[in-house]
């Protein structure tokens, strides 16, 4: 078969005078049909995402499923290498970030950074597909 993963993103904004958008959709191919995901939770030290039976992480997406806005909490996400987390990207409440390719051999790590009035624990939905 050919063209299984439906990639698509669309950002665009209207602010006063500002007037700006961006989309974009294509279809790629994937050779193995695997995939993972479901919910992590980030907290105060780095956890690693499970990339489990993927042999080669291809497209990723990722959501935070908290839904407090005040506060100054996130989830800072990128690669961790053992020892330090690389952050690419933040999510902050009910934020989404994708799809996106990930780097071959990434060790996808997250953590959350929470204001005092909040628990330090954060819920992630995440899915990641077999290139």
């Amino acid at each position: 078969m050919a063209n299984e993963i439906n990639a698509s993103v669309s950002l665009s904004v209207r602010n006063g005078n500002l007037e700006n958008s961006f989309s974009s959709s294509k279809r790629f191919d994937q050779a193995n049909a695997r995939s993972v995901g479901g919910v992590f939770t980030a907290a105060s030290a780095v956890v690693t995402v499970s990339l489990g039976q993927l042999t080669t992480a291809g497209y990723a997406a990722f959501r935070s499923l908290e839904t407090q806005t005040a506060g100054t909490h996130y989830v800072a996400v990128g690669h961790y290498d053992g020892t330090n987390l690389h952050e690419l990207f933040r999510l902050k409440p009910s934020d989404i970030a994708g799809p996106m390719r990930l780097a071959k051999g990434i060790t996808v790590g997250a953590k959350a950074y929470t204001s005092s009035s909040y628990t330090s624990a954060q819920s992630v939905q995440y899915l990641v597909l077999e290139e």
